[in-house]
């Protein structure tokens, strides 16, 4: 089923949570609505549900309007961050519970085969108390899998799994939604769940939409300097510099080379990822210079904290060993791999 939100504000008195929304959410597609505690995601998703409903705008499944359709009667299934299993009901009567207010014929087998699909069928006598985290997070899935609903809505579902269970947890249910083909509408504070999950992610803040994209045009081409900052870990490394020279710029007190010629003659933002910084010898030409603060160790990776000037300190993701606190060092890059923002609009500059 297709999915559009047309001008869609949702208004509490005289706070505005989401504000003049626009979405085309594809058939089949797992989009997944990115934003941090307040920006408005949930209360998007609600008004899709039904659960709450907007002060103005469209909703629209397929070409039906469905602003005074009830959540009951718009097929949908909600997953939510807290389960919401009725722990006086067995896991079995959990699954099927849905059926049942419906009245539906041939209830038993649709709860096994969601069951055997969920890896749930040896916990169908259980009770939700005698489940751990992942297994309850499943049973709730499986309760909204049963019905084989036209659209699959959930928020923060697996905000409550530790790591590993989440890992495992996000492969599972990117399958099944592949194999049912349910469009999906994913709510999400975790950027490493909405890059990892998402067909396509929508940014949001303080309600207003500020990004919608596959995951690698999120990542690659940030819209604006909020998005830039928001999505990488650690967030892009950024600087207000005012060319001084075709290679050269200032930013504050502190004078940097620029590898080639400066794209820009005006004021602007300047923005690369941790990723994209080598490590150099100290006094390498157009290397900009700094100081190794701290070093960060993860395992997988190494995070340097470097500074560039008084006020500036960059991360930079590089593997070199003989590097240590203290130490100066250069950084290089490539002019292809950096961004360029407006100032005052905090827009993308394209040359």
């Amino acid at each position: 089923m297709r999915i559009r939100l047309e001008d869609i504000t949702k208004r509490y008195r005289n706070t505005i949570a989401v504000s003049n929304l626009n979405l085309d959410i594809r058939s089949g597609e797992f989009l997944v609505v990115l934003g941090s505690s307040g920006s408005g995601k949930s209360t998007a998703l609600n008004m899709i549900a039904g659960l709450e409903t907007p002060t103005s705008g469209c909703i629209l499944f397929d070409e039906l309007m469905v602003n005074q359709i009830p959540p009951g009667k718009r097929d949908v299934a909600l997953v939510f961050q807290n389960y919401a299993l009725y722990p006086h009901m067995k896991v079995c009567d959990n699954i099927s519970f849905p059926l049942r207010i419906r009245k539906e014929k041939d209830i038993h087998p649709k709860v096994v085969k969601t069951a055997e699909m969920l890896g749930l069928h040896d916990l169908l006598q259980k009770y939700p108390k005698e489940l751990s985290g992942g297994e309850r997070q499943r049973v709730a899935l499986a309760r909204a899998l049963v019905r084989n609903p036209q659209v699959f809505l959930m928020d923060e579902p697996l905000s409550n799994l530790d790591a590993r269970l989440r890992l495992s947890a996000r492969g599972e249910l990117k399958k099944l939604q592949r194999d049912r083909n349910i469009t999906t509408v994913y709510v999400t504070h975790d950027q490493t769940e909405a890059l990892t999950l998402g067909d396509r992610i929508a940014i949001m803040d303080k309600g207003c939409l500020q990004q919608i994209g596959t995951p690698n045009e999120i990542y690659q081409k940030p819209q604006n300097i909020f998005v830039a900052n928001f999505i990488g870990t650690p967030p892009m490394n950024m600087i207000n510099i005012e060319p001084c020279g075709d290679c050269s710029f200032v930013s504050g007190e502190t004078t940097f080379e620029f590898p080639t010629p400066l794209p820009v003659k005006t004021n602007c933002v300047f923005g690369i990822r941790p990723e994209k910084l080598t490590i150099v010898p100290a006094n390498t030409p157009s290397a900009i210079e700094g100081l190794i603060e701290y070093i960060e160790y993860s395992g997988h990776e190494t995070i340097n904290h470097v500074k560039i000037a008084p006020n500036t300190t960059w991360y930079v993701k590089d593997t070199v060993e003989r590097i240590k606190v203290g130490d100066l060092i250069g950084l290089k890059f490539s002019s292809d791999d950096i961004h360029w923002f407006d100032p005052i609009t905090q827009a993308r500059i394209e040359f």
